[in-house]
């Protein structure tokens, strides 16, 4: 530790010893540090419950409910209603899928007819093209639906 002269005090800027109130000794603020790593260690340190219990018990499965006759005819209904749709929509993939565009001159074409009678008409073959290729994957995404609501 450096003693500074009164002399010297103002000029570069250093004071004395005795200008301190309550000096403290490095070693305690030393230990004060440490200290304070030392309880964010304790504190910090997060402890997880012993998993190896739980995993080791079997899940058992839930109960189901036993279905009246009336419920069971009705789920079977309703199954047969949704394979019904599938294979409707399954059809009309098939379809879609054989029905080749050519040129203009081949004379493919679709036409558009509303309740009023309005209708449109066209053979460009850009147009058929995005037109069937949307087709096709509404089918798809309808298709793959319905197969996610056929549970037995």
């Amino acid at each position: 530790m450096t003693t500074v002269k009164e002399s010297t005090k103002r000029a570069n800027g250093l004071g004395m010893k005795k200008d301190l109130k309550n000096p403290t000794p490095i070693h305690k603020v030393v230990e004060k540090k440490t200290e304070k790593k030392e309880e964010v260690k304790k504190t910090s340190s997060v402890q997880t419950p012993k998993v190896e219990n739980e995993l080791k018990k079997p899940i058992a499965p839930a109960p189901i409910p036993e279905l009246t006759l009336e419920q069971k005819i009705e789920k079977v209904e309703t199954l047969k209603m949704l394979i019904e749709k599938r294979e409707i929509l399954e059809d009309s993939r098939k379809k879609l899928n054989s029905f080749v565009i050519g040129s203009p001159q081949f004379g493919e074409s679709i036409k558009l007819t509303d309740e009023n009678g309005n209708s449109f008409q066209t053979s460009n073959t850009e147009v058929l093209t995005k037109v069937i290729a949307t087709i096709k994957e509404t089918l798809i995404e309808k298709i793959a639906e319905i197969e996610k609501d056929i549970k037995f």
